[in-house]
């Protein structure tokens, strides 16, 4: 990568899991720091606004359409490429270090319109239901089985009853921590 500046192109940065908007704005932080605003010109969170119901009351809410990612409009030379790099948040560029892929702003705009127009939903991120065996895949119980107990949509958690020392154990889990046990 050289120092010639391009023309802004939009890059699909990925961030930590559920850290889609503190990456924004420790981004947006980075870049008022160091000065670099002509290199920046938007950053995009594909978010549609959905209304749930939880305890009888209806609450809105954002629903990300691609979970750990942000789309950032920039002109890419050393000093952007090195700011976006070393953001809290963020673990970098989609498509390589040294020479991310771009992404076309017909794409970019495709989305943005779908979202508008309703013809683009955020997919559940993942299906549990009451009842439903689950593997633990991360954290103190890891590789241990058990069976849903509630689904906590609004927080994106599943109770598991998980045998500990021969008693069952209500334990509370991030979706991304079980997985389904195939049948």
């Amino acid at each position: 990568m050289g120092d010639k500046v391009k023309e802004f192109n939009w890059y699909i940065v990925q961030t930590y899991t559920n850290y889609e908007d503190k990456a924004k704005k420790a981004l947006e932080k980075r870049i008022k720091q160091k000065g670099l605003e002509e290199f920046f010109d938007e950053i995009y969170i594909p978010t549609e606004t959905v209304t749930e119901v939880s305890g009888g009351q209806k609450k809105q809410k954002e629903k990300r359409f691609y979970k750990s990612y942000i789309f950032v409009r920039m002109k890419l030379d050393e000093r952007a490429w090195h700011t976006v790099e070393n953001t809290p948040k963020v673990v970098g560029f989609v498509g390589g270090d040294q020479n991310p892929r771009t992404v076309p702003e017909s794409e970019v705009k495709g989305i943005a319109d779908k979202i508008e127009e309703g013809s683009l939903k955020a997919a559940p991120q993942h299906q549990y239901e009451t009842g439903d065996e689950v593997r633990i895949v991360d954290g103190n119980f890891r590789d241990f089985k058990g069976t849903v107990e509630e689904v906590l949509h609004e927080k994106e958690k599943v109770k598991v009853f998980v045998e500990i020392f021969g008693r069952p154990t209500s334990v509370e889990f991030d979706f991304d921590q079980v997985d389904k046990v195939k049948e």
